[in-house]
């Protein structure tokens, strides 16, 4: 690219503006300078006298100047920056929850850290997640370990969230969405002084739960280099309803680490970062399990340059995670306080340990290249490894009396392996147009190519040398089935190869400064996960253990699984009043079409469970918990958001009064009939903020209504309707900044409708066992109570 010529003018008479426009400086830059260099000029012809004369004339530096407009902005994109989190982090421990007063955006419900994102209806695996440019994949059978909960929400600097159409540049092997989070920028000293400390110090406190915790976070730097660190701790009891019932298996406890070394020069940044998590506890009271412990460590680089033909930015890193589950005790009460007896079972230290080690390693190099003023190409490659060890360890001590001859035990000798060195395998490319054919007209096409490939070893039940059919043991019949599946599994090739192809094109028309309008189409692709394909237990026990939905049933998974192929159309119009930014209002209705979209279907008969390794599961079953299999499934989604904010009254002595919300609606069905699993119902925030110099408080009211489109493929409940009142304010004395509010200040006894179904209080292994030693079907959890929360945060 052809740089500008060198040039001497009045309105660069002082070095730091100089510095300012760097000789790699952006055109963005120059568009904010030129209306200085304009004011200037015209100062200059009206006032000659002021003028540089040949005996005072200051000499410039030479100034080359490059660079290329501002990138477009999709009207799908939300982000939240630092100080809008600031006012959030004390009312929550669970980084996913920053999320919720995003259009589009929900939750399932999870452990008290690990919800898991939804955007559109299309959920977990489905949404594209980065932390720091890191593709982190879930180690664990039920999601335990999700992206978002590797970092603590004290951590972030800002979160970008693209819920329309998102560009292939950023994100591959996803169909949902895009959601980015990135920690705080790198400070580094200003010109003319040497060093810089900077960092912050934060607790809180919540009454609901009596959570507490706190964070750290210092940093040293000069001009070019800077050293930080920052840690977390936090953790919580069980929570109360609204009626002031404990929800049980919902405690947990969580620390964070990272530090980062950062170098800067004009032209090139290099962040070196690693970090550690260790989870001691997390109940989960939408699982059988819950989490004993996850431990993980990472590292990341990141480069980001600025040549004279364009920018560069690349990005490596690697995640370890060791996980493991088993029943906490809140699962345990039935055993130990003598309510159930029987069964063959007696009430062993670890009822049934399960482990998991996963890692994730990557990279990902993308150049933009301004190749003219209208027209900039962004090219790339992408990969991602993730490898994954799922087993059960033995249990020898469930048996009560004497073991007899020849007997073995349900859940021993051996090592139970669920997936052995599974592995998969993505590399992608992609190349991105982006065009400004007018002040009016801009546009985005982007093409990807991506290659998966997943693989496994063999697998095998508790009992692998199961021999005769006369044994004397509680689950005999089972044992054989495990080792008949275990034995169909590890006949078949298990390799598979999915080859996809991504389409993005966006059109943006901006008639006027008061609005604007978006077209967007994307063709998107996901293949299916490792424990889609590849889990394969077909007793009841090893059927309950796999499954993220928080259902309470049972799944197994299926090789013959092939990719997911979305096809989404969305549109959104964009108002705002342009002089003083009094008001703004958006609406964005969409549709998608997903080709073979993963759901379920229920085992059928005893011979086809036989042919599958599938628990057989009466068809007609409508309020039990049931067995699954993984399947291909066309379905289509469609809804709408609506986000609109405006300024009611501002006074000098009052402050001034705002109001805003949100709403959003899906929909999903399968085209073979029935609905898709968890849809959100119809939702809407509005919120009444006041502000007044240095403090901001606002009023807010959630509705939800009730969720009666169910999916009975999987005998999912019905929740009703809610209203929730929250309030909260804030106040900063320079540095110090004090928060406190009131969550559900009406105690209102409420069901959300993505939590699942309540599994938290009672043994269940067994999904269909007899009814006074599993989890009764038919129960959703319950919201959070009234919860007052106070948070302070000191920076400096």
């Amino acid at each position: 690219m052809k740089a500008f010529n060198s040039f001497t003018h009045p309105c660069f008479p002082l070095k730091p503006i100089a510095n300012a426009v760097s000789a790699q400086a952006r055109y963005g830059g120059i568009i904010g300078v030129l209306p200085l260099c304009l004011a200037t000029s015209v100062m200059a012809a009206e006032n000659p006298q002021d003028q540089p004369t040949e005996q005072n004339a200051v000499v410039l530096e030479k100034l080359i100047v490059t660079g290329k407009f501002p990138s477009m902005k999709n009207l799908g994109t939300s982000e939240m920056e630092a100080d809008i989190l600031d006012s959030k982090r004390a009312a929550i421990s669970d980084t996913a929850k920053l999320l919720e007063d995003t259009p589009g955006v929900s939750l399932y419900g999870a452990g008290g850290v690990s919800s898991l994102p939804v955007i559109h209806g299309l959920n977990d695996d489905r949404v594209k997640i980065d932390i720091n440019g890191m593709t982190l994949t879930s180690a664990c059978a039920n999601h335990m370990n999700p992206p978002l909960s590797y970092i603590d929400r004290s951590n972030i600097g800002k979160i970008t969230i693209l819920s329309g159409v998102t560009p292939v540049s950023l994100g591959g092997d996803s169909i949902g969405g895009t959601i980015s989070i990135q920690t705080p920028d790198p400070v580094f000293a200003e010109p003319g002084k040497d060093i810089l400390l900077d960092g912050s110090a934060s607790s809180f406190y919540r009454s609901n739960g009596d959570a507490f915790g706190g964070s750290i976070a210092a940093g040293v730097a000069n001009r070019n280099v800077r050293l930080e660190y920052a840690g977390s701790h936090t953790e919580s009891r069980n929570y109360r309803d609204g009626n002031g019932q404990a929800v049980q298996s919902s405690a947990y406890e969580n620390q964070n680490h990272s530090a980062a070394l950062s170098f800067k020069t004009d032209d090139h940044l290099v962040v070196i970062r690693g970090g550690q998590q260790h989870m001691p506890f997390q109940g989960f009271p939408n699982q059988r399990m819950d989490l004993t412990n996850n431990d993980s460590i990472f590292g990341n680089i990141l480069h980001k340059g600025t040549f004279d033909w364009g920018n560069l930015e690349s990005k490596f890193y690697i995640e370890s995670t060791q996980h493991s589950m088993d029943m906490g005790q809140d699962k345990h009460k039935q055993f130990l306080d003598g309510s159930v007896t029987g069964g063959g079972f007696a009430p062993p230290n670890d009822q049934m340990p399960m482990e998991t080690r996963g890692r994730n390693l990557g990279y990902k190099i993308q150049a933009e290249i301004p190749f003219s003023e209208r027209d900039t190409f962004r090219i790339g490659n992408e990969y991602h490894n993730n490898r994954l060890n799922d087993f059960w360890p033995a249990v020898h001590s469930n048996l009560t009396g004497p073991t007899p001859p020849g007997a073995y035990w349900m859940m021993a000798p051996e090592t139970y392996i669920n997936i052995n060195n599974g592995e998969r395998e993505r590399i992608g490319f992609f190349g991105e147009w982006e065009a400004n054919w007018t002040a009016q007209w801009k546009s985005q096409l982007g093409l990807r190519y991506d290659h998966t490939s997943t693989d496994t070893g063999n697998v095998q039940p508790y009992n692998p040398n199961l021999l005769g059919t006369s044994i004397a043991a509680p689950d005999a019949a089972g044992a054989r089935t495990d080792l008949n599946a275990a034995n169909a599994f590890n006949a078949r090739d298990h390799k598979r190869n999915n080859d996809t192809f991504d389409v993005t094109a966006l059109v943006q028309y901006t008639p006027n400064d008061l609005s604007q309008y978006e077209l967007g189409y994307a063709r998107k692709n996901r293949a299916p996960n490792l424990y889609e394909r590849y889990t394969w237990g077909a007793r009841n026990m090893d059927m309950a253990m796999i499954g993220w939905h928080g259902d309470g049933n049972g799944y197994i998974g299926n090789m013959d699984l092939t990719e997911e192929t979305a096809h989404t159309v969305s549109f959104t119009a964009a108002f705002h009043e342009p002089k003083s930014s009094l008001w703004e209002f958006s609406a964005t209705p969409y549709f998608t079409y997903v080709n073979n979209f993963i759901d379920a279907d229920r085992c059928r008969s005893t011979s086809t469970a036989a042919a599958s390794g599938c628990k057989a599961t009466p068809q007609t079953a409508t309020n039990s918990f049931v067995y699954l299999q993984y399947a291909n499934h066309d379905a289509r989604l469609w809804g709408a958001d609506v986000s609109g904010r405006a300024q009611l009254y501002k006074d000098k002595k009052l402050g001034e009064f705002a109001t805003h919300t949100t709403m959003s609606y899906v929909r999903g069905e399968r085209m073979d009939g029935g609905n898709l699993y968890h849809m959100m119902p119809f939702n809407m925030k509005l919120s009444l903020d006041h502000r007044l110099s240095n403090w901001q408080s606002a009023l807010e009211m959630q509705f939800v209504d009730s969720k009666s489109d169910v999916q009975a493929i999987r005998n999912e409940t019905q929740t009703p309707s809610y209203v929730l009142l929250n309030a909260r304010t804030g106040y900063e004395w320079g540095k110090v900044r004090l928060d406190v509010g009131l969550d559900n200040v009406l105690d209102k006894q409420y069901y959300q409708p993505l939590a699942g179904a309540y599994l938290g209080d009672r043994y269940g292994m067994n999904p269909t066992a007899a009814a006074n030693v599993t989890v009764p079907w038919g129960r959703n959890i319950a919201g959070m109570g009234r919860s007052a929360f106070v948070g302070i945060t000191i920076k400096y």
